[in-house]
């Protein structure tokens, strides 16, 4: 269920994260797309990843062993919806120009996490979640 006050939770959350710099096992998209998911509605996918890894190659360790994959990761907490039902608040997966990553849909666009922090990402979801 999604908090009373979602819609400022998340909007604080982006906006504090649009200066923060990418960096892996702090700050990624997994991350930032779990921050927002807890301002949401409070369920933290990352909480077993947070501190676990600091490269790319330890975050896809961590996910193998923990869940499979990254799918499985916001499958665990979250049920899919086509991606033409998505709505404010949700998780998307898209191909990046560095492989697969998440980003979060907020008012019409899709934020995800950047060299020099959040910012709108140009994407084709290849699935959603519905966070709530």
């Amino acid at each position: 269920m999604r908090n009373r006050d979602w819609t400022i939770r998340l909007c604080e959350v982006i906006k504090a994260a649009s200066e923060r710099p990418f960096s892996w096992g702090e700050f990624d998209c997994c991350l930032f797309a779990a921050d927002c998911a807890v301002a949401v509605c409070g369920v933290d996918p990352a909480a077993v990843y947070r501190g676990t890894y600091k490269t790319e190659a330890g975050a896809k360790r961590a996910l193998k062993k923990n869940h499979g994959s990254l799918e499985a990761a916001w499958d665990a907490c979250f049920a899919r919806v086509a991606p033409a039902f998505i709505q404010r608040g949700d998780v998307a997966m898209y191909d990046g120009p560095n492989g697969r990553a998440v980003a979060v849909f907020w008012a019409g666009e899709y934020w995800s996490t950047t060299d020099d922090g959040v910012a709108r990402v140009d994407c084709q979801p290849s699935a959603v979640w519905r966070v709530e």
